[in-house]
């Protein structure tokens, strides 16, 4: 496991010299060259050939890169180089970006469109403008990718003193077509495929090279593709194919619409033409050495195979998959040789180069697929030893994605506060200069300066309103987190392991299937549902009866449980937060039944009482009061961690509710107050999907 970790960390790094961005939107020089003529430059001359050396490595050697920008920052403040200052501040920007630090990528930006607004480079501001849209993109700050899109593209159509626009047809088409991916991530099909159409009608005119217009007319297919329109796709996907193969890029981009055509097939039920598509980009893909699509492609085909019931050649498939995510983990690369590193082979990195981060996500993406496939065919197969040791390393994948996408969502909370924070910076300074000259003119300009008093206070309240969302995100996020850790408990998993390892053991392979079945769908709706405020009422009855069957095995013969709900209860409609209940029937059992001499029982139910669904969770067990001396003289300092978050999230979802959910705990007692059990009921607003 040790060696498995460092060969994952040694991927990282070596992802980030790995992956070529062969239609990057950064101008480019040769390395070599620059670093022939560096040592006789001197003044703004070596400034300018630093700043080339820093952009051409930012997204291959970013201690390099930053070394040059560094050299170039300091010479230029030297000679008080302004220009040199700017593009120094853009290549940090660059150098950021790539490694997944937007917040500060975001800062360098702003300080170079600063810089070349004040410098009037119109030019070179645009571009900035895009590369902060780009920047929000990543962040998956879509609005604002827009404004600064569109901000970009308005300083392009501007007219200079000679009647010539600022930007050129290239830079103008490359704002479309970021533009148009930025729309199709929002849902906005239609738009995205009027700006392709438009960036294919310049093109012709304009003779743009045949791999653009190749990726434009492969992506208005795939636009089609998603929005049902299955003949229009497939004719764009064969335009696609129908390129002459004229270089290497071409040659390589041409297995996406391949792929697609795959997809396209098996959604109108043509089975046998979608494998044939299929199989044919699979064999190019693996043969070529581009492993990340082989893998993705492998996994298309067994995914096919599966739901056709061809389980053997679904499982072929699968472990192909499997060998191909091991090649790349141990070459740390997504390639199976060199020569093919600098070749285009996504389709998007015209507009939007990948993050290396963002590619990490999609490989474990697919070997999160690939396990659990694995896995189900080895339980088909009744190989049950197998199938753990596959669930196992679903599990890891789930729990590295889960990590993956945590960490980048803190960081794009991170973007849009530092982002409210920066605006804010220059609304203060705006609000600065406005006061100056209400001192210079206090005389003629007091109702405007008063009028900008009242700028300044709405905009500062709308600041303070938006900051405090993103703090109450930030809050959010971290209870999620908190929830997600307190349901997934290391005791209860290894002991459910453990339990399932003893049957295979003891060769009781019936209980052992039924056991590790229900814990797989255990841990699956408590890793989906703990990500969602509200779930269907069915899926968290679900989650329920698989955590009650799992303790019962525990606890054998030590409690019976019935679950009822109200017949005016629509159980797939209704909506609830999830896991809401758990702690406390986990309380019932360690605490209450546990104890208990005599077999007990806990009752659920879910009934419908003036618009509220009220949901309670009976036991017979000893009680708090004894539960808590017998806790206390086993652990003294004992604090009921889940309880507490589930008060907390209580209170976090009360903020956003107009009917507030109720909750009350109720110790049940008979004669002489003997203690007969807990009651715990939720009131929660009714709530339909």
């Amino acid at each position: 496991m040790k060696h498995f970790v460092v060969k994952i960390l040694l991927f990282v790094l070596f992802m980030s010299q790995c992956f070529a961005q062969k239609f990057i939107t950064l101008k480019t020089y040769n390395v070599d060259s620059l670093l022939l003529i560096l040592p006789g430059q001197k003044a703004e001359e070596r400034v300018n050939s630093l700043n080339k050396l820093a952009v051409s490595l930012s997204f291959i050697d970013f201690e390099r890169s930053k070394q040059y920008a560094d050299e170039a920052m300091n010479l230029s403040t030297e000679l008080s180089y302004e220009e040199g200052m700017a593009a120094a501040f853009q290549n940090y920007g660059h150098i950021y970006v790539y490694q997944g630090n937007y917040p500060q990528a975001l800062s360098d930006y702003l300080e170079a469109l600063s810089r070349y607004e004040k410098l009037d480079k119109k030019h070179a501001a645009g571009w900035i403008c895009y590369h902060i849209a780009k920047t929000h993109f990543f962040a998956r700050n879509y609005e604002k990718t827009l404004e600064y899109g569109y901000m970009a593209l308005d300083i392009f159509r501007e007219r200079t003193e000679g009647g010539a626009t600022v930007g050129n047809v290239r830079d103008t088409i490359t704002m479309f077509g970021g533009l148009g991916i930025t729309y199709d991530y929002l849902g906005r099909k239609d738009k995205s495929i009027e700006l392709y159409l438009k960036i294919l009608e310049v093109g012709k005119k304009n003779n743009f090279g045949m791999s653009d217009m190749m990726i434009i007319t492969f992506r208005i297919g795939a636009e089609y593709f998603l929005i049902g329109e299955t003949d229009s796709a497939k004719l764009y996907f064969e335009k696609a194919l129908a390129y002459p193969d004229a270089n290497q890029d071409i040659q390589a981009l041409k297995y996406r619409p391949v792929t697609w055509l795959g997809k396209l097939y098996t959604q109108i039920g043509e089975i046998d033409t979608a494998i044939f598509y299929l199989k044919k980009a699979y064999e190019w893909y693996n043969k070529a050495g581009f492993l990340f699509w082989s893998m993705y492609v492998s996994n298309d085909l067994g995914s096919i195979h599966y739901e056709i019931n061809k389980l053997d050649i679904a499982e072929d498939y699968f472990r192909q998959s499997e060998r191909i995510f091991n090649e790349m983990i141990t070459r740390n690369s997504l390639y199976r040789f060199d020569s093919i590193k600098y070749v285009a082979n996504f389709g998007l990195e015209l507009y939007f180069p990948f993050p290396h981060r963002e590619l990490y996500e999609m490989m474990w993406t697919q070997a999160k697929s690939m396990y659990y496939n694995l896995y189900q065919i080895s339980e088909a197969k009744k190989r049950k030893s197998e199938a753990l040791k596959y669930y196992i390393a679903y599990f890891n994948a789930v729990d590295t994605l889960y990590k993956l996408q945590h960490n980048r969502e803190i960081i794009e909370i991170q973007t849009r506060y530092e982002t409210e924070r920066k605006e804010e910076q220059i609304v203060s300074l705006s609000q600065e200069n406005i006061f100056q000259e209400f001192k210079l003119k206090q005389s003629r300009l007091f109702l405007f300066g008063l009028g900008g008093l009242v700028v300044l206070i709405v905009i500062l309240a709308i600041v303070l309103i938006r900051q405090n969302k993103l703090r109450e995100q930030q809050k959010n996020l971290l209870l999620q987190q908190k929830l997600f850790r307190s349901q997934m408990n290391p005791h209860f998993i290894f002991n459910s392991l453990t339990c399932i390892q003893g049957f295979i053991t003891e060769k009781d392979t019936r209980t052992a299937s039924r056991y590790l079945s229900k814990f797989a769908k255990l841990i699956r709706n408590i890793l989906d549902s703990s990500i969602e405020e509200f779930i269907p009422l069915a899926e968290e009855i679900a989650t329920i009866e698989n955590y009650l069957e799992l303790q019962k095995v525990r606890y054998e013969g030590k409690f019976d449980y019935s679950i009822q709900v109200d017949e005016k209860i629509d159980a797939e409609g209704v909506l609830i937060p999830p896991m809401l209940a758990q702690p406390f029937i986990e309380n019932s059992i360690e605490h209450g039944i546990k104890h208990k001499k005599s077999k007990g029982n806990i009752n659920i139910r879910f009934s419908l009482k003036n618009n509220m669904v009220v949901f309670e969770v009976e036991d017979d067990g000893v009680g708090r009061e004894k539960a808590k001396e017998i806790l206390y003289k086993h652990n003294k300092e004992h604090k009921s961690l889940a309880t507490a978050i589930t008060h907390e999230r209580i209170q976090m979802l009360n903020k956003k509710l107009k009917k507030k959910i109720d909750i009350h705990i109720e110790d049940l007692t008979g004669e002489k107050k003997k203690p007969l059990g807990t009651l715990v009921a939720f009131e929660i607003p009714y709530k339909q999907s």
